[in-house]
C-alpha cells in the first residue's frame, strides 16, 4: 500500500513538472555569426534564465535571414544592423530598439605610404566591402564633408566581400580598403606594412559631431516588450554582462566564439576584440547617435531605412 502511494506521488510529481515545462513560453534570441555576435557569446555559453520562459539561443549567418525571421515572428529578439532595424520599424514591422551593443569599428587601411589625407584619395580606387552597409555610408558621409564626390573624384569598388578584401589588401592586390573588425585585424596580421593614416571615428565626429556611430542593434518584438517586459530586462542584463566579460577576457571569449560556431576562429576573434567597440547603450542613451547615422542613410539612400527616420516609439525603455 505504501509502495503504491509512493509510486502515485512520484508519477504526479513528474506529470506536474511536465505540465509546468509545457507552460514555459519559448523565446528565440538570434545572434549574427561574425563580429556582431561576439559580444553575445557568453549568453550562448550560459543561457539566461527567465521566469516563465525558456530561452533558445541561435546563431544565424546573415542579417537578411535574421530580418526575415523577425518579420515572420520566429525570432523574439535579435541582433540586426541599425539601418535594417530602422527599415523594419518604418515598414510597420512590430519591433523595438532595446539597445546598441556595438559602435563604430571601421578602419581605413592602406599599403600605399603616399596616402596621408582624404585629399590624397582623388583619382584612387577604394575597396569598400558591403555596399549599402554602415561602413559604406559612414565613409560616404566623411567624403561629402571633405567635398569629395565618390561618383566623380574617386572610385568605390564593392566587388570584394570582407574576407577577400582583407586578404587582397594584405597581398598587395588592392591598395586601399574600408574594413570593419575583425577583417581589419586579419589584414594587419597578414601584412605588417598595412597602416591606417586616417581615423574613421575622428573623421565621423568632425562630420557629424557624434563621438561614434552605432553598428549593432539589439531589437525585441513589440509583443515581447509589452507582454514580458521582465524577460526583456533579464536579456538586457545578460547581454550587458556578456559584453563586459568579452572585453575583459578576449582570449577566453575567442575560444567560446569558435566553440559556439559564431563564424570566427578563436585566434581571429581574440585579436579583434581589443580593437572592436563593443558597448552597451540603452535605446534612450543611444538615440542621438542613432539618429545622426540614420540621417546619413536618409540623405544618401532614403529607401535604405524605409524613407524616414523612426519616431520615438522605436526607442524602447525597460
Amino acid at each position: 500500500m505504501k509502495r503504491a502511494i509512493i509510486i502515485l506521488l512520484v508519477a504526479a510529481g513528474i506529470q506536474s513538472a511536465f505540465a509546468q515545462g509545457q507552460d514555459l513560453r519559448k523565446l528565440v534570441v538570434a545572434g549574427l555569426k561574425g563580429p556582431s555576435g561576439i559580444g553575445m557569446v557568453k549568453m550562448f555559453d550560459t543561457v539566461p534564465a527567465v521566469p516563465g520562459a525558456k530561452i533558445v539561443m541561435t546563431a544565424v549567418g546573415s542579417a537578411d535571414l535574421v530580418a526575415a525571421k523577425v518579420i515572420s515572428g520566429e525570432f523574439d529578439a535579435a541582433i540586426l544592423p541599425i539601418n535594417v532595424a530602422a527599415k523594419l520599424f518604418t515598414s510597420k514591422i512590430p519591433i523595438r530598439l532595446a539597445a546598441i551593443t556595438g559602435n563604430g569599428m571601421v578602419s581605413f587601411l592602406t599599403n600605399d605610404p603616399s596616402i596621408h589625407s582624404l585629399s590624397d584619395l582623388r583619382g584612387r580606387e577604394v575597396s569598400v566591402a558591403g555596399q549599402g552597409a554602415t561602413p559604406d555610408f559612414v565613409f560616404r558621409a566623411i567624403l561629402r564633408k571633405a567635398r569629395l564626390d565618390p561618383e566623380k573624384d574617386l572610385k568605390l569598388n564593392y566587388s570584394l566581400p570582407y574576407p577577400e578584401a582583407a586578404m587582397a589588401l594584405a597581398a598587395g592586390k588592392i591598395r586601399i580598403a574600408i574594413l570593419p573588425e575583425p577583417f581589419a585585424t586579419m589584414a594587419r596580421t597578414a601584412n605588417a606594412d598595412i597602416v591606417s593614416p586616417l581615423d574613421i571615428d575622428f573623421l565621423w565626429k568632425s562630420a557629424t559631431g557624434q563621438n561614434s556611430y552605432p553598428m549593432t542593434a539589439f531589437v525585441v518584438s513589440s509583443r515581447l516588450a509589452s507582454e514580458m517586459p521582465e524577460a526583456v530586462r533579464v536579456l538586457l542584463a545578460s547581454y550587458r554582462e556578456s559584453i563586459g566579460w568579452v572585453r575583459n577576457n578576449p582570449a577566453a571569449a575567442g575560444v567560446l566564439v569558435e566553440r559556439h560556431d559564431l563564424g570566427l576562429k578563436a585566434t581571429v576573434a581574440s585579436k579583434a576584440i581589443p580593437r572592436s567597440n563593443y558597448v552597451f547603450l540603452t535605446a534612450k542613451e543611444a538615440r542621438p547617435a542613432v539618429e545622426a547615422l540614420l540621417s546619413t542613410f536618409l540623405a544618401i539612400a532614403p529607401a535604405s531605412i524605409g524613407g524616414s527616420l523612426p519616431d520615438g516609439a522605436f526607442y524602447a525603455e525597460f
